[in-house]
C-alpha cells in the first residue's frame, strides 16, 4: 500500500483540502499586507506581495459556497504549482482559518468527492477519507489559479 505526505487545509466554512507535501511553500501567519483588485471575483479579491512577486489570494471557501465566506483566521498559506510539466514553479495564495496540519494519506482512502459542493470537479485531482472529517479533496492549484 502507496502513502504519501500531504498538508490538510482548514479553508473555513466546515470545508477541509489538501495538498502535496511540496507544494505548502510558506506560511504567513500575520496577516500580511492585502491590496484591492477592482472588478475581480469575490473569491480572489485580494493581492498580497510575497518575495517581490504580486500573488493572487484565494478564498476557497467563497469560491466553493457562492457567497462570502469570512475572512478566517489571518493565515495565509503560499502555494507552489506548475502550469505545466517542467515549468517553473508559479505561486498562489490561499487564505485559512487554522494552521495546515500534516497527515499521512493512503491509497486505502480513496473516495469520492463531496457532493455537496460541485466546484471541487474543476480544482481536484483526487480526494481521500479523513477519519472523523469526511471526504478531503486533493487541490489541483493550477486549475486553482490559473484560468480555464
Amino acid at each position: 500500500m502507496s502513502e504519501v505526505n500531504a498538508w490538510l487545509l482548514d479553508l473555513g466554512e466546515g470545508l477541509l483540502a489538501a495538498v502535496g507535501e511540496l507544494e505548502l511553500v510558506h506560511l504567513l501567519p500575520d496577516a500580511p499586507a492585502l491590496f484591492d483588485v477592482p472588478q475581480s471575483p469575490a473569491y480572489c479579491r485580494k493581492v498580497l506581495v510575497w518575495q517581490q512577486e504580486i500573488l493572487p489570494l484565494m478564498n476557497l471557501a467563497t469560491r466553493l459556497l457562492g457567497r462570502p465566506a469570512a475572512r478566517g483566521g489571518g493565515l495565509v498559506a503560499v502555494t507552489a504549482y506548475q502550469e505545466r510539466p517542467g515549468a517553473d514553479p508559479s505561486y498562489g495564495a490561499l487564505m485559512l482559518s487554522a494552521p495546515p496540519v500534516r497527515v499521512r494519506v493512503a491509497d486505502s482512502q480513496a473516495c469520492g468527492l463531496p457532493e455537496a459542493q460541485p466546484g471541487w470537479r474543476h480544482m481536484a485531482i483526487a480526494c481521500f477519507e479523513r477519519e472523523g472529517r469526511g471526504p478531503v479533496p486533493v487541490l489541483d492549484l493550477a486549475k486553482v489559479f490559473l484560468p480555464p
